[in-house]
């Protein structure tokens, strides 16, 4: 799997990192928010964040302005025309998230994999929206993603074999440890962590 160009869909704090993470693999990202406001919040917060790597040592000035020059800002679905991948990074909201893979399906090259960043929605029932579900996989980052090393990479029983194989193979390229998974509630993190939880729970109840 050649991956060229990476469409980010919403550019929030997770939204920033993960199209700082992808830019700074050398790989060139559109950018894409609903309006130009969000579009200079989220521009604002990737150039910040690289402007923090260079003041601890991470990144040279010269790096800095190579991976800013790879993010193209966009405010519209048909700037990922031209995507290998587009990864949303949108709020939990199933509507939201399906109208995105519909709007992505409609615009995007038939072999382009559409991956979902959710860390808790049915990569299933996104897929559902698209009409190629078999080219749709979860890939999970977790927050600040240029620095957490995990990636879920989470597949149904729709994505196409070695779908997932070649998205961990990806993520290993970015630099991230991806553990594959398949789509369950919670996926590997949350279901590790509520059983925490509510033991945490549990103890406070017991004094």
């Amino acid at each position: 799997m050649e991956i060229r160009e990476v469409a980010v869909v919403g550019l929030g704090t997770m939204g920033a990192g993960i199209a700082e993470v992808f830019a700074r693999a050398g790989i060139e990202v559109v950018a894409i928010e609903v309006d130009q406001d969000a579009l200079r919040r989220g521009i604002s917060t990737l150039e910040t964040s690289l402007a923090r790597a260079v003041s601890r040592g991470k990144l040279t000035e010269q790096d800095q302005e190579q991976v800013r020059g790879r993010v193209r800002a966009a405010s519209g679905f048909a700037a990922a025309a031209t995507s290998d991948l587009a990864i949303e990074v949108v709020p939990e909201r199933m509507e939201i998230k399906r109208q995105i893979f519909a709007e992505l399906d409609r615009v995007c090259s038939p072999d382009a994999v559409l991956a979902t960043n959710t860390s808790s929605l049915s990569v299933t029932a996104i897929a559902a929206a698209s009409t190629h579900p078999g080219r749709v996989v979860g890939m999970h980052f977790f927050n600040p993603a240029p620095v957490m090393r995990l990636v879920e990479v989470v597949s149904t029983v729709l994505t196409d074999d070695g779908l997932a194989a070649a998205v961990s193979a990806l993520a290993r390229r970015l630099g991230k440890t991806p553990v594959q998974v398949a789509d369950r509630a919670g996926f590997v993190a949350n279901a590790l962590l509520l059983p925490y939880l509510n033991d945490a729970i549990r103890l406070l109840e017991a004094g």
